[in-house]
């Protein structure tokens, strides 16, 4: 195995697992690529087979069994304990980060479910200085994804009127009237991608469409104020998942309009509009995403 295979803990410490000098992953590997499918039927009452209704993609667990080696066995019961410490499933979420053979990286958000315990079985799984944990990890959220953002901006108003761009002429300058921009935002995913938007004032009720999906996010009758920034969340996942939040008030989700959708980004090309009326040259919009995949 190519791969360099690295655990970064709940805190943001990092153990390798595969392509340092004292533990390896060995090919006794499985669950690593697409993850399970979960197909979701009605049986049909004195008939055949089902009616499908929908397909989606269930929750992944992976096995990797990690050889831990030391000189001494004081070396290795002490390399032993920290990474258990390190993957303590009580702690929080950790990640998976795989450098693949090709030299991309791509990560998952993971816990430890099973095989901290270990196997002593001397010549099978165990030794004098080498000990083996066949290491299962559950990822609620089944997809890989790159391990930094992808960020588009700022885009900021000029005197000419925006046109239609693609992903590399950002950032842009874009016209000062209520149409503040149309552009194309690229998924390079296998799956949809969630966006964080940060919205710089001055501006007006900000709309956020995507023409590809037919989704809008508007921030209804709200006047953002020169330099007050709104960052909005549309990740189902992490800390600050599914906020609106202002720079200057604080939580401004009830101000979403009735019909607004924390829409993603569809696999490929999506055209994207962003309106806001009141715009100047101090006003700016980035958005931020992470690309996600079937397989490592």
């Amino acid at each position: 195995m190519t791969d360099t295979i690295t655990w970064v803990d709940p805190d943001g410490a990092t153990v390798t697992l595969h392509g340092g000098s004292d533990m390896f992953v060995v090919w006794n590997v499985s669950g690593r690529f697409s993850p399970p499918t979960r197909f979701e039927t009605d049986d049909i009452p004195d008939g055949d087979g089902a009616r499908l209704r929908a397909v989606h993609h269930g929750v992944r667990e992976f096995l990797l069994p990690v050889w831990v080696q030391a000189a001494t066995e004081s070396a290795l019961r002490t390399a032993i304990r920290t990474l258990i410490s390190a993957m303590n499933p009580v702690r929080g979420d950790g990640r998976i980060q795989v450098t693949s053979s090709l030299g991309d990286q791509r990560e998952i958000v993971c816990r430890v479910s099973a095989g901290l315990e270990g196997q002593e079985r001397i010549g099978d799984s165990s030794g004098v200085w080498a000990q083996m944990f066949p290491l299962m990890f559950r990822a609620h959220e089944p997809y890989w994804r790159d391990i930094s953002d992808t960020v588009y901006g700022p885009i900021v108003v000029d005197a000419e009127p925006g046109t239609f761009f693609s992903d590399q002429f950002f950032p842009m300058q874009l016209a000062d009237s209520e149409v503040f921009a149309s552009v194309t935002v690229t998924n390079s995913g296998d799956v949809e991608a969630w966006p964080v938007w940060t919205i710089t004032g001055p501006g007006e009720s900000p709309l956020l469409r995507n023409l590809t999906t037919g989704k809008d996010l508007l921030l209804a009758d709200y006047t953002i104020a020169a330099g007050e920034v709104v960052t909005i969340d549309t990740r189902p996942d992490g800390p600050t998942r599914k906020t609106v939040v202002s720079s200057t008030v604080g939580s401004l989700f009830g101000r979403l309009s009735g019909t607004t959708s924390l829409w993603p980004l569809a696999p490929g090309a999506n055209a994207v509009t962003i309106e806001m009326a009141a715009a100047t040259d101090a006003s700016a919009v980035s958005i931020a995403r992470r690309h996600r995949y079937l397989a490592v």
